[in-house]
This record gives C-alpha cells, sequence and structure tokens, in this order.
C-alpha cells in the first residue's frame, strides 16, 4: 500500500485548495515536507488521521476548529475537507472527508470512499488500515520526546503503544474477540436459565452459586483485556509527565527517582524474607515428627544393641541344634547323652535363644533405623542452619547449637515476625513516600514533580494488576467448572436443566478454544514482531545488538547471548522506536494476507520480513529530540525503513536531509506568511525557495504547500 496524494481545501491553517503529491518510487522512498514552527506540521499529520478514521493524534489543539479561520471570515458556511488516495495491490481508493464552518464543533462530517472509481465503504479502508494502527502510522512530534518503547529497569518506561492490539487487528483478531462476547452473552442468555416458576431451593442455589461464580469470571476477563490499553495510556501519561517535571526540576525528580528504588527494594528484600520464612515454617511443620519420632528410633537401637551383647543377635548357637539335643537328650555336638542336670541346662539356654530369622530382621532393622537418624540428623542440622542464616539476614537471635524442634520453631516464629513487620514497614513507608506532597510547587498549580509521582503509581498499580490477573482468572475458570459440575449433578432430576447445562458445557468448551486462539495469536504476533524490529533495526543501524521483545511487548536491547541491557545513545534510542514502527508497518501487508486467506494460526510465528515491503508511516519531527550530532543518524537511517516514507521537518538542519537528496522523491515546502514571520529561504538542491514571509497585510497566519524537486 502506498499514498500517491493528498489534497485539502481550508484545512486548518491551509487556505484554499493545496495537494501533496507522494514519492512512489521505491529506489526514492522519501517524500520530505519541510515547514517552519508554527506553519501546520502537524495540522498536516492529522489530516491523514481525520480523512482515513475521523480522528486525531493525541495533543492536537482545538480539534472542533477545522475550517480556515479565513475561509471562515470570507464565508461563514465554508467548507473543509480532506482527499487521500492510496493504492494497495492493484486497487485505488480514494477517501474524502468534509465538513463545514457549522458542524465542525460537533464533529459531523460526509464521507466518500471509492475503489477504482466505485463507491465503496469505510470498512474496505479500515481492512487495510485498522483504526489501531493510528497511533503507529501517524506518529507525531510531541510523542517522539515521549514515547519510550524500551522496557527500561522501572515498569513505567515500558511501550506505551499498546502493539498486542495492533497486531491483533492487522490479523482480523477482533473475530476472536467478538467470537469470545458473543459466547460469554450466550452463557448468560435467559434461555439457559431455569424457568422462572421453578421451585427446588437445593437445585436454585447451586445456579445461583455458579451464577455469581461466572459473573467474577466475566468481570475479570475484562478487566483483563481492559489492561493492555489502560497500561499503554498510564504509561504514556507518566512518560509525559516525567519529561514534564525534568523540564521543571531534574535534580527533584532523580532524587525521588534514587529514593523511590531504594524504597521498592526494601519492599522486596522484605518479601523475599517474608516468603523464605514462611517456607522454613512449612518444612519444620513437615519435619516435626522427627522430634516425636527420634528419641524412639534411639531407644529402638539401643534395646537391639543389649540384644546383640545378650547374645539374642545373632544367636551364639542355632535353635535347631538346641532343639535336636533336647530330642534325642545326647548332645549333638559331641554325642554323649545328657544327665538331668545337663537337660535343664540346655532347656533353660533353649529360652534365652531366639528364632534366627528373628534375629536377622533385628539385626536389619537396627541398620535401617541407624541410616534413618543419621539421615534426619542432618535434615534437621540442614533446617537449623538455614534457619540460622534467616535469623543473622533479620537481626534476630538465631537457635543455639544442637537446638531442637521447639527451640527452632521459637526462632523462626521471631523471624516470621520480623520479616512481616519489615514489609509491612516497607510497603507503608513507600506508599507514604508516593503518597507524600511535600515537594516543592511552583507559584500556582500542581507541581510537575507531583504529578509525575501520581502518574507512575497508576503505572505500577496497573503492572501489579497486569502480573496477577493471569492467575486470578485461572482460578475463578476453575471455581465456575466445580460450581457448574455441583449445579448439573443436582438438577440432573430435570431432563430441560439437563439440556442447558450440557449447552452451557459445550459454549464453555468453544469459549475456552477462542481464548486459546487469542493468547496463541499474541504470542504468534509477538514472535515475529521480534524478529521483525531485529531486521528492522539492523537496517537502520550496523551494530550488533539484540532486541528483545517481552510478553507485554516492552522492549529490552542486549548484545547477543548476554541478559544485560545495553545503555543507548539518544539517536539509538530514537532508532529503536522507528525500528518499532517499521516492523509492524512491513508486517502489515504480509499479515492482512494471512488474515485475508484465514491463516492466522497457521503462518503466524514464522513470518520473514524485508525493507522491500510494508505499508508508509508519516513521522512528524522525528529528530526533533536529538541533538544535531545525533541527527544525521537518524536523516540517514530513515531511506532505509520502508518503501515509502513521509517526513514533517523544520528546515533548521536542511543540510543534513540534503545528505539523502538521492532518496528523496518528492520535497515540498510549506511556506509561512504572517504578521511575526520573518523573510527566510530554503536551498534545496542548489535552488532557494521561500520559508517564510512577513506580511502585515494577513490578519492570520496562513500556509502554502509548494512542490520543490
Amino acid at each position: 500500500m502506498k499514498f500517491v496524494t493528498l489534497v485539502m481545501r481550508n484545512w486548518r491553517s491551509f487556505h484554499g485548495d493545496h495537494r501533496v503529491e507522494f514519492s512512489i518510487d521505491p529506489r526514492k522512498p522519501v517524500t520530505l515536507i519541510l515547514g517552519p514552527n508554527g506553519a501546520g506540521k502537524t495540522a498536516l499529520l492529522n489530516a491523514f488521521t481525520w480523512a482515513l478514521y475521523g480522528e486525531f493524534t493525541d495533543g492536537f489543539a482545538s480539534p472542533s476548529q477545522l475550517v480556515n479561520v479565513d475561509a471562515v471570515e470570507m464565508d461563514p458556511s465554508a467548507e473543509t475537507w480532506v482527499e487521500i488516495t492510496l493504492v494497495h495491490e492493484k486497487d485505488e481508493f480514494r477517501i474524502r472527508r468534509v465538513t463545514d464552518a457549522h458542524r465542525q464543533s460537533a464533529g459531523e462530517y460526509d464521507l466518500t470512499v471509492t475503489k477504482n472509481g466505485e463507491r465503496a465503504v469505510e470498512d474496505d479502508i479500515y481492512r487495510i488500515l485498522p483504526k489501531a494502527l493510528k497511533d503507529l502510522f501517524f506518529f507525531p512530534a510531541e510523542t517522539f520526546s515521549t514515547a519510550n518503547v524500551l522496557e527500561g529497569s522501572r515498569p513505567g518506561e515500558g511501550s506505551s503503544l499498546n502493539i498486542g492490539q495492533a497486531i491483533r487487528s492487522l490479523l482480523a483478531g477482533d473475530i476472536y474477540d467478538r467470537a469470545i462476547e458473543d459466547l460469554r452473552k450466550a452463557i448468560e442468555s435467559e434461555a439457559l436459565k431455569p424457568p422462572k416458576n421453578y421451585s427446588d431451593n437445593t437445585v436454585e442455589e447451586a445456579r445461583r452459586r455458579y451464577a455469581q461464580a461466572q459473573e467474577e469470571l466475566n468481570s475479570a476477563e475484562e478487566r483483563r483485556d481492559a489492561l493492555p490499553g489502560l497500561l499503554a495510556d498510564a504509561r504514556d501519561k507518566a512518560s509525559k509527565a516525567k519529561k514534564d517535571a525534568e523540564r521543571y526540576n531534574p535534580e527533584e525528580i532523580k532524587k525521588w527517582e534514587r529514593e523511590y528504588e531504594q524504597r521498592t527494594g526494601r519492599v522486596r528484600q522484605a518479601e523475599v524474607a517474608t516468603q523464605r520464612a514462611y517456607g522454613l515454617y512449612l518444612d519444620l511443620a513437615r519435619k516435626a515428627h522427627l522430634h516425636f519420632a527420634q528419641s524412639a528410633v534411639y531407644s529402638a537401637i539401643s534395646q537391639l544393641d543389649l540384644a546383640e551383647k545378650a547374645g539374642l543377635m545373632p544367636p551364639r548357637i542355632h535353635e535347631s541344634v538346641l532343639d535336636k539335643t533336647l530330642k534325642d537328650c545326647r548332645c549333638t555336638l559331641c554325642g554323649e547323652p545328657l544327665s538331668k542336670e545337663a537337660n535343664e541346662r540346655i532347656k533353660r539356654l533353649r529360652a534365652h535363644v531366639g528364632d534366627a530369622r528373628i534375629a536377622v530382621r533385628g539385626m536389619e532393622t537396627r541398620s535401617l533405623l541407624v541410616r534413618h537418624a543419621t539421615q534426619k540428623d542432618m535434615a534437621v542440622a540442614n533446617l537449623r542452619n538455614e534457619i540460622a542464616s534467616l535469623a543473622s539476614d533479620l537481626g534476630v537471635a538465631g537457635p543455639q547449637q544442637g537446638a531442637d524442634m521447639r527451640m527452632l520453631q521459637a526462632v523462626l516464629r521471631t523471624c516470621l515476625d520480623m520479616a512481616e513487620r519489615l514489609l509491612a514497614n516497607a510497603t507503608r513507608e513507600l506508599m507514604e513516600f508516593t503518597e507524600a506532597q511535600d515537594v516543592e510547587r511552583p507559584p500556582s498549580g500542581q507541581s510537575p514533580v507531583e504529578i509525575a509521582m501520581v502518574r507512575q503509581k497508576s503505572v505500577d498499580v496497573l503492572v501489579a494488576e497486569s502480573k496477577g490477573i493471569e492467575g486470578e482468572i485461572e482460578a475463578l475458570s476453575a471455581k465456575v467448572g466445580e460450581l457448574l459440575s455441583d449445579y448439573t449433578k443436582k438438577s440432573s432430576k430435570s431432563e430441560g436443566h439437563k439440556r442447558k447445562t450440557a449447552a452451557i458445557e459445550i459454549l464453555r468448551e468453544v469459549k475456552k478454544f477462542f481464548d486459546t486462539a487469542r493468547k496463541g495469536l499474541n504470542q504468534f504476533g509477538r514472535e515475529d514482531f521480534e524478529k521483525a524490529i531485529n531486521a528492522t533495526y539492523s537496517d537502520l543501524i550496523a551494530k550488533p545488538y539484540q532486541i528483545h521483545v517481552g510478553e507485554d511487548f516492552g522492549i529490552t536491547v542486549r548484545f547477543p547471548g548476554k541478559d544485560e541491557e545495553i545503555p543507548l545513545s539518544q539517536s539509538e534510542k530514537v532508532l529503536v522506536l522507528i525500528a518499532f514502527l517499521g516492523a509492524i508497518a512491513r508486517l502489515a501487508p504480509l499479515y492482512e494476507e494471512i488474515a485475508r486467506n484465514q491463516q492466522q494460526l497457521k503462518r503466524t510465528g514464522s513470518v520473514d520480513t524485508s525493507r522491500s515491503h510494508g505499508f508508509p508511516v508519516v513521522l512528524d519531527s522525528p529528530t526533533s529530540p536529538l541533538d544535531d550530532e545525533y541527527e544525521a543518524d537518524v536523516v540517514n537511517a530513515l531511506p532505509r525503513l520502508l518503501p515509502q516514507v513521509v517526513v514533517l521537518v523544520s528546515a533548521k538542519s536542511v543540510a543534513v536531509w540534503e545528505g539523502i537528496a538521492g532518496s528523496v522523491g518528492s520535497a515540498n515546502i510549506m511556506e509561512l506568511t504572517s504578521r511575526s514571520s520573518s523573510n527566510r529561504t530554503v536551498r534545496w538542491n542548489g535552488k532557494d525557495h521561500t520559508y517564510s514571509a512577513q506580511d502585515e497585510g494577513v490578519a492570520h497566519a496562513r500556509t502554502r504547500m509548494t512542490n520543490i524537486s
């Protein structure tokens, strides 16, 4: 897909008719638009978003005043319209959105879409450029300064762009969302509820408990689906607030960040100590029987030792020899007949000689008991050492050498109390710190530092909720399954109930399938996106960096095979952001074709992208956050990004842009005329062109679009 032309009439500062022709030459992919500050670069960017979506980028001022002021003064019913022509595959689309001075404040407009000269519908455009991609393909200058796609060490520094939603939009993943929502409604439909006159209290109570659990599950799932968008919005606000705070008092915000990290570190340490204490307490409980069993084990070993000393084990003479001697009244060993006294002595000896098999078992048992006692002594010793280590870390008195289970339990109870107290104190201190309002304020209004603190706290809360929401949903789902089984069992006497509960079971299984499919789509999309952003970044910068995309699409930059993050320069960070946008743009045509062929779960996860394919991006002042020394890095990289790139910039460093003149297929100037402007020219390809002009006779600043290529 490529943009061909953009035509405007009376759009914001553009009085009259204006036309931009975009380069569609893949050898010259850049369309450059130079404009002074105040000429309307952001307005031009929003001409795209308004024409395509009827929406605007964040921070666009006065969205209800679209018609040029001079045009309205000349004609109170003056119209403004924007028409975009684009080609996609073999089709040409025209999108024209029109409003006038009366309807603009209410957000009313007329929309016309044609495909190859014939009427089409808005959805034909949205299938190519889903609304979720607006903030990715049309990127304003303010976002280049505030958006941070790097995950960083703080939760607030993750992506402020909802990439998961964008990827699902490209893959037509909304079919899964709609299917899940329809199934959820079907499960709760009146058709699957018992008749209102049904009077079995036992069944009704089981159904009520199931319905309540299902409602809790639905709420949790809806919250999970909303969290990525809420988190992206919170991160965006936190990032902007941090920028404002740094401009106001950079030392104060840095001091706050350091103390915030120290306090959160203490919370983490206390959490680890508490988990260690609970784990050892559980281990101690499992080994508590040793305290009672060990004395019995040693007593049994002692008794068996005495039996060995008494000659009972092993026996000094086998009982069979004694039995034969008594039977024959003759010594079995020497053959001499027994006297009466000898016979009595042998009888007494026989009474003391146990069964040989029992004696052998006694010896085996003693060996087992000795081994058991030794192992358990070692286990208790290890447990004693671990408790002593925890006590030392917590600063409490540890167990004495050879302490028994009761002593270990007492020490561990003290450790647990101390760990819980430390955790409670650390958590309270962190909360008091984040909620504190003792920072210095400007003369009027809220302190930017305080606003940054509040924004960051909102991000922290949402991050914590995101980490736990899946576990909560799994537990609720299991609970719903158990209560549904109970409801099914208790209502089995009614055929009508049986059919309804069976239908609910089927619907739940189908919903589970779509839930799994949506998760798979996210995971496969993440894998494709990681490959694409690495390929895009390597095209832009010749450094051996590896970009890792996390489960929440947060980004870290590392050396291959290493886990440590790489500290990036400001230009490298902007290049990461541009690669971030380029990766989505390169995936867009491939994902559209996958969605069209309904192969979302067959081909995603192994998609390869290249710089020769991709949808265009429109970038407003991508180098605005950079110093001059870094600007050239970004400018030189842009022609390698995509087959079509539209860039809106000021001419403050036009010489840098002339360095890629061979890649610029269309160069344009937004000529600004106003009372306060200075007379300036811009030199491009050896020629001077009017850039801004002063005119005392102009009531309102106005801009004229001129092609200079």
